[in-house]
């Protein structure tokens, strides 16, 4: 699916919550120049940051806001949006604000453009973004190759390879065949849903509807819907771990450790919240990993190993057996239970 082009009146634009790359002045995506805003350090420090660090700039820990960090020219000519929006008549810059807000963990956004009929300039509409950083999405981050582009005569430079990462998404996303394979992308705006801070339980649901939805997307040409719905989430989550080569294949006892995945999503959808056993915490957030891990790979990445979400996942997939060796037998159980040992 080609871009259609359309002329532009308006030159620039706010961005709110963009966060550059360390000693980054501008980032350049499909024609769209981000600049920093001059007092930038201090919009910074006004964005939520959990913890205190020190890069560029000494950032204390704080509750943050919504801050204009950025402004945005417009190219003389722009293109419409790929991605499948609700809204209509959005251009590419969305598709962008979309993958940025992703890739740098907080809601990416503009001031929504006046419609013909608006009243003034100043007619914008409601803004509903969360300030907030988010909680997942760090395979995502870190999956994109670091290179540094030197500064004269800055000796540190930064990190331009965030830039070119972005674009060579783009240009993936853009392609017929990744438009037409992906269904135009919608799974990614269900990722910035899921990665959002919000409690564990909501994530790990968006997370199972991300799965389900590739599920549908790649096999709608040979499956009717019927037939989708029908699949056990066994045959799914299977089909995806092994689509995107998470594991070479899946024995009977790897498909009984998913079904246990199963069993955490259908008692939260049933009954609000996890199995009562000692690891499903830690296997909502595998999950929510190999999540991250999939996503890197649609969108042409070599994903980053920093959580080790593969070992983890055959970790888990061969933990069965290990529990079945040291469960006691049945009779020995009975026994017990009826006060005779």
């Amino acid at each position: 699916m080609k871009n259609k082009m359309k002329s532009v009146k308006n030159s620039t634009m706010p961005i709110f919550n963009l966060e550059f790359p360390s000693w980054c002045n501008e980032i350049n995506l499909f024609g769209y120049c981000f600049f920093r805003v001059d007092d930038y350090k201090l919009k910074l420090m006004s964005l939520q940051h959990l913890i205190t660090s020190f890069s560029e700039y000494q950032i204390k820990a704080n509750t943050g806001e919504h801050v204009q960090t950025a402004i945005v020219k417009i190219p003389s000519t722009e293109c419409d949006a790929v991605l499948e929006f609700e809204s209509k008549n959005n251009t590419a810059l969305m598709d962008l604000l979309l993958l940025l807000s992703i890739f740098t963990g907080r809601d990416v956004f503009t001031l929504k453009r006046p419609n013909d009929d608006a009243k003034n300039d100043n007619d914008f509409g409601v803004i509903v973004a969360d300030p907030r950083i988010y909680k997942w999405g760090g395979i995502l981050s870190c999956s994109i190759p670091y290179k540094k582009q030197p500064i004269e005569p800055d000796p540190f430079g930064y990190d331009i390879g965030f830039e070119e990462g972005i674009n060579k998404i783009y240009d993936l996303i853009i392609s017929d065949d990744w438009q037409y394979k992906y269904q135009r992308g919608y799974f990614l705006f269900l990722a910035r849903m899921a990665f959002r801070c919000q409690p564990l339980e909501s994530t790990f649901i968006q997370c199972w509807t991300i799965w389900e939805h590739l599920f549908a997307v790649l096999n709608r040409n040979w499956m009717s819907m019927e037939q989708i719905r029908r699949m056990s989430s066994v045959e799914k989550i299977s089909f995806i771990l092994v689509n995107f080569t998470l594991t070479a294949e899946i024995s009977n006892k790897s498909r009984k450790r998913i079904k246990d995945l199963a069993e955490i999503r259908n008692r939260l959808i049933h009954f609000g919240r996890f199995p009562k056993r000692g690891s499903v915490h830690d296997d909502a957030i595998l999950f929510i990993r190999l999540t991250e891990f999939v996503i890197s790979k649609i969108l042409g990445l070599s994903p980053s190993g920093v959580f080790n979400t593969l070992e983890k996942l055959e970790q888990y997939l061969n933990k069965f057996k290990e529990q079945q060796k040291s469960t006691p037998n049945k009779s020995l159980k009975t026994v017990r239970r009826n006060g005779l040992s």
